[in-house]
């Protein structure tokens, strides 16, 4: 079965469905077509006729709450009255600092970096108590002022409208008043999880140092960055909490960018699963700045972790007109990488085009990918099912912490967790990509599960006792932390396939699996290593098979001819002839 096949087919495991995709578009608060009413009006007339039925607006806080405890909400009734007579939806993210949204009279903490300087525009402190004594109130007076509307709320209290870090900007007494209180004896559970009470932590935390190869098992840098991951966790629920305060029913939806790449851990926005929960979707931007040269797959996979992690249906952003046609895309490359999204169920979401002067229907480019979205894919689900077909799908664990530990300049750590997927893929398999979190699921009756390039040393006790535990078929690229391979002549092996086990862009060298002793057979072997060991039920390779996939293009069918042969031994039953 071919790639493009197994995507359609990956597209079926939702929940079905008659509606049409969502198809959103954002006007910012701080744009002439937000601020202006009849501007607004036109534009979303134009969108309509577009086919877009929901349209995302920025609410600043500064106009909305101009006096401590006094909502002026006529500036959401107003858009929200255009967008209702034009029988489209909205989604309203609640913005707490960008464009000066921050009101004058807040006198709560903004952030800092860790040398003691502040970001270029002050962003509201997330720890601060007199931030969410304000900011909560607000955003539950607004989801009581649209109560029973056919609209999604937002939180835009992070970098770019974003839930994230951005650098290590925790260094605000707030957040360090918080870090001091969390680090002392005995500590919540979830810090446990990473660090025990038995290890000591600095009261003035460091700001955790790129890694060259080899990942970064410090305590104390492992404690900041879960307390960052923490603080994020908290915020979500104080937002929701807050929403719900106001409208029992409102739905909620997490702007997300994308991660299981470098900057993971200074982001602090690798965390799908503690991002959403309360929410009822996912708004995915995809890093066009950087995907330039890449196939378009690496959307499916990305858009495949988001449905995998959360289990929430996703919207896929476009950016805009020069930050895509202006870096160098083609058309045919952003039409591939909106068939890919539609493929795998995501609805539409097109993002920052109401800086220009002209209407969307002037862009010809928006006219043909809301066509495709509406009408040449086939009718995609939305509310991924992961459940219906388990029997038929491998589970794609991808670790956090490996992304947290090894804090890499370069992608290869994400080719190399996320080259199982595309192996997956042009096999046919259909594939849930998950991470530590989701090991609390029922997890059974999957067809198996594959460990794809994550170090079990790198992760808390709980998820591998979880892994361990866990009565699968189960295939891992590595049992340990892999030594550094710092380049020269590829290493190749003998046995089962001749083929390169390191390459230059990867710094992780072969594992010896010799040592996991006579209970393994191995089947492969490079100098002095043995790899592709196997007994029933478990095979371990010994390299990272994803990036090597990827990269060598002399020895890909090899390595797809190991991938099949790790399924079929991992699968088959100790009894089998």
């Amino acid at each position: 079965m071919s790639a493009l096949t197994c995507l359609t087919t990956l597209a079926f495991l939702a929940t079905p469905g008659t509606a049409k995709p969502e198809l959103s578009f954002d006007i910012w608060d701080w744009t002439d077509p937000c601020k202006d009413l009849a501007e607004f009006e036109r534009w979303v007339q134009d969108l309509t006729e577009l086919g877009f039925n929901r349209i995302e607006i920025s609410v600043p806080w500064r106009v909305v709450e101009p006096r401590p405890g006094t909502y002026a909400l006529s500036w959401v009734d107003d858009r929200l009255a255009i967008c209702k007579k034009a029988r489209v939806g909205m989604r309203m993210r609640i913005n707490s600092y960008y464009a000066g949204a921050t009101p004058d009279w807040y006198d709560g903490d903004f952030w800092v970096a860790a040398e003691e300087a502040p970001p270029a525009q002050p962003i509201p402190s997330i720890t601060d108590e007199r931030f969410w004594a304000r900011f909560g109130p607000l955003c539950t007076a607004i989801a009581e002022q649209c109560k029973d509307e056919d609209v999604y709320f937002s939180p835009f209290i992070g970098v770019h409208a974003e839930l994230k870090w951005s650098e290590w900007w925790s260094y605000d007494p707030s957040t360090l008043d918080l870090w001091r209180e969390t680090i002392a004896l005995p500590r919540p559970e979830w810090l446990q999880a990473i660090v025990t009470d038995d290890i000591p932590l600095p009261e003035a935390p460091p700001a955790p140092q790129p890694t060259h190869g080899l990942p970064d098992t410090d305590p104390a840098n492992r404690a900041w960055i879960a307390f960052r991951q923490q603080c994020w966790r908290d915020a979500v629920a104080r937002f929701v909490t807050a929403i719900h305060q106001g409208d029992p029913d409102a739905r909620c939806s997490a702007p997300l960018g994308e991660s299981y790449r470098s900057g993971s851990a200074i982001m602090s926005n690798l965390d799908y699963w503690g991002l959403t929960r309360g929410m009822d979707q996912v708004v995915h931007s995809y890093d066009f700045f950087w995907h330039l040269h890449d196939p378009s797959w690496m959307a499916a996979a990305s858009i495949a972790a988001f449905q995998g992690i959360t289990s929430l249906p996703v919207a896929y952003e476009f950016d805009a007109y020069g930050s895509t046609f202006g870096w160098g895309y083609s058309y045919a490359q952003l039409m591939g990488l909106g068939r890919q999204a539609g493929r795998m169920g995501a609805g539409l979401k097109v993002a920052n085009y109401s800086y220009n002067d002209k209407l969307p229907s002037e862009f010809p480019f928006l006219h043909d990918v809301a066509r495709l979205f509406l009408s040449d894919l086939p009718a995609a689900p939305i509310i991924p099912d992961h459940w219906s077909r388990r029997s038929e799908t491998a589970l794609l664990f991808v670790s956090k912490w490996a992304n947290y530990c090894y804090r890499e300049a370069t992608e290869w750590l994400h080719e190399a967790q996320f080259g199982a997927y595309k192996l997956f893929t042009d096999l046919g398999i259909p594939v849930r990509v998950i991470c530590e979190d989701n090991l609390k699921e029922d997890l059974t009756g999957y067809r198996l599960l594959y460990q794809s390039f994550s170090p079990p040393e790198l992760m808390p006790k709980e998820a591998v006792d979880r892994l361990e535990a866990l009565d699968l078929p189960k295939i891992a690229d590595v049992p340990t932390i892999p030594p550094l391979y710092k380049g020269g002549e590829p290493l190749g092996t003998k046995g089962l396939a001749e083929v390169a086990v390191t390459s230059p862009g990867c710094p992780a060298g072969p594992v010896d699996l010799s040592k996991l002793g006579t209970a393994y057979q191995y089947e492969m072997h490079c100098d002095d290593a043995s790899l592709a060991a196997h007994r029933p039920g478990s095979v371990i390779l010994g390299y990272p098979i994803g990036f090597l996939y990827l990269h060598d293009a002399a020895g890909a069918s090899g390595h797809q001819g190991i991938f099949t042969w790790a399924i079929v031994s991992a699968c088959t039953p100790p009894d089998a002839s």
